[in-house]
């Protein structure tokens, strides 16, 4: 293949979207640029059962660092991309935008943080996973979620299932003190986060889960609840959780998208 022809295949983005994430990262890394996968594709990716995780998907979602902004402006367009100019005029100080129009969808890159109902911050996190952010934060990214729909639930089943709970951010492990140190930080993840685990076992009939995957679940539901609880909390931490949800507690942001 000539270098024109090369050339001209990295810039088609491919029809298949885990394998368009996966050349995407790839193609960033060896430029030097930080991207890694999040949303349901990156579940997908941390899967062990397809036939279960798998859903339809409506975009890809990664995240990247602000500092290296204008080098993901060329990625994407060295990629067959097109910047949504109005998108990132408004938002780009957080996120950007750019349109695949071979497929007709999307792309959205985070810049440093994952801002929704609450913020998470993934500076320094994003070498842990060669193409997705960590199991750990993946799984804060759904259940972060207030107000869930039945693909986050769909999501949290999915890494719950297939994954232990353990105290480090080890391949295939949820890092239940990372979770709880940041829950520790924040009273209204802290809240949030311990609301929507309670909520999980009322699902085990929908997702159709045997006997012995429900005791693995409510294991594990268990231990990190117990992690979440336990974990020292701070006098300023103590004096918000007086005030519980008197006060607003998440943010309320403009629908502009979200991890998918």
């Amino acid at each position: 293949m000539s270098s024109e022809e090369v050339q001209q295949a990295t810039s088609v983005p491919l029809k298949e979207m885990p394998e368009e994430a996966r050349r995407t990262i790839d193609y960033a890394r060896e430029r030097g640029v930080q991207l890694r996968l999040m949303g349901g594709l990156a579940v997908r990716m941390h899967c062990t059962s397809l036939s279960f995780c798998e859903r339809p998907y409506s975009d890809i979602d990664l995240i990247g660092l602000s500092s290296q902004a204008k080098a993901i402006n060329e990625v994407f367009q060295h990629l067959g991309y097109q910047p949504d100019l109005e998108f990132n005029a408004l938002h780009g100080g957080q996120r950007l935008k750019f349109e695949d129009h071979v497929n007709n969808r999307h792309t959205e890159v985070f810049l440093d943080k994952f801002r929704m109902d609450h913020t998470l911050d993934f500076r320094g996190r994003l070498d842990l996973d060669p193409y997705t952010i960590s199991l750990s934060d993946l799984f804060l990214t759904k259940v972060q979620v207030v107000k869930l729909d039945l693909k986050d639930f769909h999501d949290m089943f999915s890494i719950f299932r297939d994954h232990k709970i353990g105290t480090d951010d080890r391949e295939g492990v949820i890092n239940a003190r990372y979770i709880a140190h940041l829950c520790a930080q924040d009273w209204g993840l802290y809240h949030t986060v311990l609301k929507n685990l309670e909520r999980i076992p009322a699902f085990y009939d929908d997702f159709k889960l045997e006997k012995e995957e429900r005791d693995s679940m409510d294991r594990r539901l268990w231990v990190l609840r117990l992690m979440i609880i336990e974990e020292p909390k701070g006098p300023i931490w103590k004096a918000r959780d007086r005030m519980g949800e008197r006060l607003p507690y998440y943010e309320e942001v403009e629908q502009v998208g979200g991890a998918d």
